[in-house]
């Protein structure tokens, strides 16, 4: 799914869009959509050969649950999703779409609580954020899940920043930072 080192622009503002699309990346990551665009977004970023995914909670107007997740494939036929819920995450894996887990960071506790989740999910990447504190974690995660691509997100400004990312070891990142694309 995720070559190496692969930056994944996230769009919060659709303003950037265009410059997302030609961005070298494959992948489009939607974070600030509503069903009323979502569609029309969607086709306009296939017509570019770009792949969407979306962050499920961040859709408005969806359920955010399993029906979310199939309206989400054959309604407004995105590529796939990425949430910090396993259950979202392992509906999107059964329907064939890309399915990211989402694991913040914030302490102990979040980090052991997505650990155990790992073990529930069936995934095609992880996305780590955020990216500045998620490098010292790489291995922990891989050894959780191994042969799982790796992502970094949240806090990603700089080219020093990405260097850091994929030097630790992340498959791809993503950021809002269209300078960076």
């Amino acid at each position: 799914m995720l070559g190496q080192n692969t930056i994944i622009p996230s769009i919060r503002k659709l303003k950037y869009l265009d410059a997302a699309l030609k961005s070298d990346s494959p992948f489009i990551l939607l974070s600030d959509v509503h069903i009323g665009n979502l569609k029309s977004l969607t086709k306009k970023c296939h017509e570019e050969n770009k792949k969407v995914i979306v962050h499920l909670d961040l859709v408005e107007g969806l359920t955010k649950d399993t029906k979310g997740v199939k309206i989400l494939k054959e309604l407004f036929e995105v590529d796939g999703v990425i949430s910090p819920n396993q259950r979202i995450v392992n509906a999107a894996k059964k329907i064939e779409l890309l399915s990211i887990y989402r694991l913040f960071l914030l302490d102990s506790r979040s980090f052991e609580s997505g650990m155990k989740s790992l073990e529930k999910c069936h995934l095609d990447g992880i996305e780590m954020l955020p990216a500045p504190f998620a490098v010292h974690f790489v291995n922990a995660i891989k050894k959780a899940a191994p042969g799982v691509p790796l992502l970094a997100g949240g806090f990603i400004d700089t080219p020093e920043t990405i260097k850091q990312v994929f030097n630790a070891g992340f498959h791809a990142l993503t950021t809002s930072k269209s300078e960076l694309w």
